[in-house]
Parts: structure tokens; sequence; C-alpha cells
């Protein structure tokens, strides 16, 4: 542990759309945070249901950047932490509660002994069963169909707190960023109002050369999907990840581009064709993702030319990071067209996989 002198400067920052309900046992957990050189933020997006007058008349030590609308987990983000004077920042979802005093600390020493680690997640675990783990991290799901929380639903038995395991994304919903690196790689992005935001800025950070580690000593309980109100994968879910995950793949992806996007688009003809028979709404998101990206196209490729050409990282050592061998959350929603899903893809593309790795080698 740090002497009490050199602690890092640090600011915990807790976004906030209308979740008041959440307010009194988030704040009330991190309160109890054992950590001197601390900062709290609220970052309230325009909330209309008493959330600021809450915090302001209850828990006064609490500093509020009251964003006048809605700008989303990235734009809301990328806002208050240009605006506060910090080393680290941690990000933290509204629906959880710190479990653990230390944990900014736990989080601290790992940042502070390796450089390279701009972030670092949580072990994130579920509010109602506190023995099942909720995240550790983010990974690829194979063929190209975006990301997915780790150990999503399994019992926590240790099995992520090995000192070599490493996700490819840290989960937004509770985490450590360095600043000074999201701000040179200009945070989340401000294109993406909701989702995918923390795998494409980790994306971003390792083509920069730096690591996302994981504390297994940093305990959140998270209520799974509180602040956003759905837990199921409905139509307007399924378009803000879709189209951001293309825009994701058009920015990052180096010469793997071309293998990325003919899985993408054939995974969404297969989608779209589904959906349109077992619900249109979802075709009709898919199509609507696509779209969106022709639109945006310009500004994508606009991005990909920078981030191109200042990645550092080679795509071999990105794809085995980006899809390691773990087991695999499985949504219950549409579990028989899933299944399929799997069948098409799966075997090929893991076998593809392998043999892009040794290409880009």
């Amino acid at each position: 542990m740090h002497e009490m002198t050199k602690l890092p400067k640090l600011s915990v920052m807790i976004l906030n759309y209308n979740g008041l309900r959440w307010l009194p046992a988030c704040l009330s957990s991190v309160a109890r945070t054992d950590y001197s050189n601390l900062d709290v933020y609220l970052v309230d997006n325009g909330s209309t249901d008493g959330s600021v007058d809450y915090v302001q008349n209850n828990f006064s030590w609490v500093k509020v950047v009251n964003n006048k609308k809605n700008l989303g987990f990235a734009e809301g983000y990328n806002t208050a932490i240009d605006k506060v004077d910090a080393e680290y920042i941690v990000l933290l979802n509204n629906d959880t509660e710190v479990l653990n005093q230390d944990w900014v600390a736990r989080l601290v020493d790992i940042a502070v002994s390796d450089p390279m680690a701009a972030a670092v997640a949580c072990k994130m675990v579920s509010m109602e069963d506190h023995s099942r783990l909720d995240s550790v991290g983010g990974t690829g799901i194979p063929f190209w169909r975006g990301f997915i929380d780790i150990g999503r639903g399994e019992q926590d038995r240790g099995q992520y707190d090995r000192h070599d395991f490493e996700p490819f994304a840290f989960c937004g919903g509770a985490a450590l960023i360095k600043r000074s690196v999201f701000l040179r790689l200009r945070g989340f992005d401000r294109k993406f109002f909701l989702y995918v935001e923390d795998p494409d800025l980790s994306w971003r950070l390792r083509l920069s050369g730096y690591r996302v580690a994981f504390s297994p000593n940093a305990k959140v309980a998270h209520y799974f999907s509180g602040s956003t109100g759905s837990r199921v994968i409905d139509a307007q879910k399924l378009y803000y990840c879709h189209r951001n995950f293309l825009r994701a793949i058009l920015k990052n992806c180096g010469p793997s581009l071309g293998w990325a996007l003919r899985t993408y688009f054939l995974l969404s003809i297969i989608m779209a064709a589904g959906f349109s028979i077992l619900d249109p709404r979802k075709a009709i998101a898919v199509t609507k993702a696509i779209f969106w990206n022709l639109v945006n196209f310009r500004d994508t490729y606009l991005q990909r030319l920078e981030i191109q050409a200042n990645r550092k990282i080679g795509e071999k050592e990105i794809l085995n990071r980006m899809y390691p061998r773990l087991k695999r959350h499985q949504p219950p929603e549409r579990a028989e067209l899933r299944r399929i899903l799997d069948i098409l893809f799966e075997h090929s593309q893991l076998r593809n996989l392998r043999k892009q790795a040794l290409r880009f080698s």
C-alpha cells in the first residue's frame, strides 16, 4: 500500500440518468471507501426524478457535474472527465454497491505497479447473489458477433482470480482508467450514445500498446441492466449494439477487416431474415444499424486512418486477446436461433480465427 502522502489523486465518477432509486445504496457504499486522496462526482445526464437535489441534500460531499440533457454514456462521461483534476478515474454505475473499503486502493496498486495498465477492471458480482459473477471484464464473441461479459452468471469460485488472467476489455460499470491516456485517445466514441463504448475504448487502448488489467480484490455488486431498465435484448438495445459494433470494426480492425466485415454482414443477413419472422422490430433494428454506419462512414473512416496510423500492436496479438478460449454466457432470449447460429458459425469461424492469427503473425 502507498504512503498516505503519495496517494495518486483519483475521482470516482457515477453516471446517472433518473437513477434516484439506486443512489442511496450506491453512495452509502462509496462513502465507506478507505482512500484519502479521493473526490466523488455524480455525473447527471439531465435527470427529472430529483436525483441532483437528493444528492445535494443527503450527500453534500459528492460533487455534481450537471449535464443539461441526456448525453448518453459516452459523451456524458467524456464531458465530465474533461473537467476534473485527477490522475485516475473510476467509472461506477449508479446501480452498484461497493463491497470492500479498500477497493480503490487495490485498483490503484495495480495501475501504479504497471504503467502499461491503462485500465483495471473490478470484479463485479450479482446484486441479488454475491456468490455469482456479473462481469470480470469483456471478451469478443466468435465470428464477430459482438462482445460479452466474462463470467456472467457463473458461481464465483475464484476461477478468474489468478495472476495471469486478463480480460480483453474493462466493463464500464466499475473500472479504473488512467485519465491522461483516456484524454489522449479522445475518450469514449462520442457517436456511441449507449453500448459498446467500453470494448471499443479497450480495443483502442490495446492498439496503442496498453493493457487492460483485472483486480479480483476490488469487488462491486451490480444489478444487471438496472440503469437502463431492461434485462432483455430488445429492439433498441440490438440497434445500438449492432450499429456500434460495426463502427468499432471499421475503426479498429487492421488486416482482419475484410474477414470481419464478411462475417458481420453474413450474420446480419441471417439475423434480419430470422427476425423478420420472429420479431420484425429487431429485423428493422439490424437494417437501421447498417444504414446508420453508411450515413456516418466518412467520420468513421477518418477515425480509422488515425487509429491505424498510430497502432503499435499487431493483429495476431489483438485477436488472441479478443478471442480467448473461455466459457461464454448464453443469454436466454431466442435460444433456438442462437444454437442455429452457433452450429453455422462457431466451428468454422474458430478454425478461421486460428488461420487469421497465423496469417497476421
